[in-house]
């Protein structure tokens, strides 16, 4: 699925239109860093507590909410991410710690 399908799929009634496909701005920026950090909370080799993995791993993997502000969907969806792939490819780390280290050293 492309990212415009995915877009157009989730947020049919977007009233910012091609605005969320425009050049990088501050609130992107803000949107990828949250996103960044909460891979690196559920993937990443630092020791964090339990609850802050657990709770990266229930945002990440759980029910898509378009709609629902700074949910993962939402926040892939302003990011012109698929979330629905996304989420696939991260569950694949969960079988291959080691691909998951060398992607991570990439949002550092």
């Amino acid at each position: 699925m492309s990212n415009a399908s995915a877009l157009g799929r989730f947020n049919s009634d977007n009233d910012e239109g091609q605005e969320s496909q425009s050049a990088v701005k501050p609130e992107r920026n803000l949107l990828a860093a949250v996103l960044s950090r909460a891979i690196c909370d559920a993937f990443g080799t630092a020791h964090c507590e339990r609850h802050i993995v657990r709770s990266a791993r229930q945002w990440l993997f759980g029910k898509l909410k378009p709609k629902k502000a700074f949910s993962f969907a939402w926040v892939c969806l302003h990011l012109d991410l698929d979330p629905i792939e996304l989420q696939q490819t991260l569950r694949s780390y969960e079988k291959n710690p080691e691909n998951v280290q060398e992607r991570l050293a990439l949002l550092r």
